[in-house]
């Protein structure tokens, strides 16, 4: 797929809500990995301090 630029002038309005509309659905996607991943790398971080007694 071509980028495309956001100030092309000869977009309609619908066509640029459907851009908006795909680029936040990509940024929601994205943060929900980010945060998944940071969710991940604490829990492993929480059980290995456990495991070696250095936590409670």
């Amino acid at each position: 797929m071509p980028r495309t630029e956001l100030s092309k002038s000869n977009w309609t309005p619908e066509e640029r809500a459907q851009f908006n509309r795909h680029r936040r659905g990509r940024n929601l996607l994205l943060l929900a990995a980010l945060a998944g991943f940071s969710v991940l790398v604490y829990a492993i971080a929480i059980v290995k301090l456990h495991e070696y007694g250095q936590m409670w």
